[in-house]
């Protein structure tokens, strides 16, 4: 759930204008092309693999689950009671079989939204305005099911289930503490609020993240959603190398290309679930750019329900299996790693309906994907970029998928796939495009029968196919 674009505006105005010379900013690391002179940027082990991931949820459960708006973010002063938070049949476990129904692989939790509410039991002290030392008790340990810690038991089951675990914890709002834009605001506590100087809230905000980042496991993903403010740039890239040195970062790039991270995922510039064509593992915002000597990856983060609507809403409709298709060809289908909402209920379940359709999108993936149209010969040039694969027998097709190796970096600057039906058949073209990367899936015009299929490249080094097969799904 992106923060709204006025405050990743400021924010970005704010940390540009407060960054050192000397500061954390890793710079891209790259390698020259022998064909071209140009930069090839390199990835991290850590981005490959998840990319590899494809698929994953970014999981809103929180305060905001127990009341009507989306979250506090339009109202700061905004702080619903603690009585509210009351997930009486709590099931991580549940969880985790939606997940694995559509074929997800990694979980990122809402640990701490705009509100100000902790899932777990923080024992965060500070001094408030008047000098008195006071616990963070705005959290689960304040709620009807004290006791709980909602962090530890979705952990629990992420590991039970082999999943990637990760946190989303917002570092620039927070209601509770009478906070926007990563300062404290100009205006008198209201009630339920507790007010602070900024120094002290930066204070929290670290001790808090200590406590993510140090007691639940090797995180496969930290997101900063709206980013972070210049007070707090070097102290989370600090924080990062020794507590979570392994993570991707969402949201670890400024436009500058000021970084907390050399294992940073870049947004994809909207919440529909939708990437261009033109998709590139390199670059800072949005589509990135071939030339782009950062490889920061793209997540496309969307939701399940309708209306951009990310915290459980009563009786709110859920997109169709038909747009969560398109969806899928989008996201993965243009090499961006899809970040699909899940939004347990105010039971602490995900509903019966968003089960059902999870599991009827991975069962589309899996009917379609899981078998390819299997040629009996596949070659790959060693010199040229191409690839063929060829069929004993005349075989319908209408897709394509392409996967490129870039353990030393994205190489491939524009393909053409063609198709022939007899080998003294003209070549006919299927489809073509630009960027490749961890995956690109291409939906022919019209399916097409075909005897040899044939996959040529420009590049900027010599190209690794990871993987060319075709499918017949509609």
């Amino acid at each position: 759930m992106k923060t709204s674009a006025g405050i990743i505006a400021a924010l970005a105005s704010v940390a540009h204008g407060l960054q050192s010379r000397d500061g954390p900013t890793p710079p891209g690391k790259w390698r020259i092309s022998p064909i071209d002179g140009s930069k090839i940027a390199l990835p991290t082990k850590q981005q490959l693999a998840f990319q590899d991931r494809e698929m994953g949820v970014l999981i809103h459960f929180n305060m905001a689950t127990y009341i009507d708006q989306d979250g506090c973010n339009s109202d700061p002063t905004l702080v619903p009671a603690r009585s509210l938070f009351d997930p009486e049949q709590l099931d991580t476990d549940q969880w985790m079989d939606a997940i694995k129904s559509f074929g997800g692989k990694y979980a990122t939790l809402v640990a701490k939204h705009n509100c100000g509410f902790t899932t777990w039991p923080t024992k965060v002290n500070f001094k408030d305005l008047a000098g008195e030392s006071v616990s963070y008790n705005y959290t689960v340990a304040q709620s009807p099911v004290t006791g709980k810690d909602v962090i530890q038991s979705f952990v629990q089951s992420t590991d039970k289930y082999g999943f990637g675990h990760g946190f989303y914890y917002s570092v620039v709002v927070n209601n509770y503490l009478n906070v926007q834009l990563a300062h404290v605001r100009n205006e008198t506590a209201a009630p339920g609020q507790v007010g602070i100087t900024t120094d002290v809230y930066n204070d929290i905000v670290f001790q808090q993240l200590e406590e993510l980042w140090g007691n639940y496991g090797n995180l496969t993903e930290i997101w900063f959603d709206g980013g972070y403010s210049g007070d707090q740039k070097d102290r989370i890239h600090a924080l990062l190398q020794k507590a979570q040195p392994n993570a991707v970062i969402f949201g670890g790039c400024q436009d500058d290309g000021t970084c907390v991270s050399d294992k940073s995922i870049r947004w994809i510039g909207n919440e529909l679930g939708h990437a261009e064509q033109e998709n590139w593992s390199t670059g800072l915002t949005d589509s990135g750019a071939s030339d782009s000597p950062w490889f920061t990856p793209s997540e496309c983060d969307t939701t399940l329900q309708t209306d951009d609507r990310w915290f459980y809403g009563v009786d709110k409709p859920l997109r169709s299996l038909e747009e969560l298709i398109k969806v899928y060809h989008e996201t993965v289908g243009r090499n961006c790693v899809l970040a699909l909402d899940m939004s347990p209920d105010r039971r602490g379940l995900i509903p019966d309906n968003h089960v059902a359709r999870y599991r009827e999108l991975g069962d589309f993936i899996r009917g379609c994907y899981d078998h390819p149209v299997q040629p009996s010969r596949r070659r790959a040039s060693c010199d040229h970029g191409a690839y063929t694969l060829t069929f004993d027998k005349p075989a319908q097709v209408d897709r394509v998928v392409l996967m490129e190796d870039q353990a030393n970096g994205q190489v491939i600057r524009t393909y053409k796939v063609w198709g022939r039906n007899g080998k003294n058949a003209a070549w006919s073209l299927l489809s073509n495009g630009t960027s490749v990367g961890h995956k690109k899936i291409d939906l022919f015009a019209n399916p097409a029968t075909v005897t040899e299929v044939m996959v040529n490249s420009t590049f900027v080094d010599t190209p690794k196919w990871r993987s060319v097969t075709v499918h017949k799904c509609s």
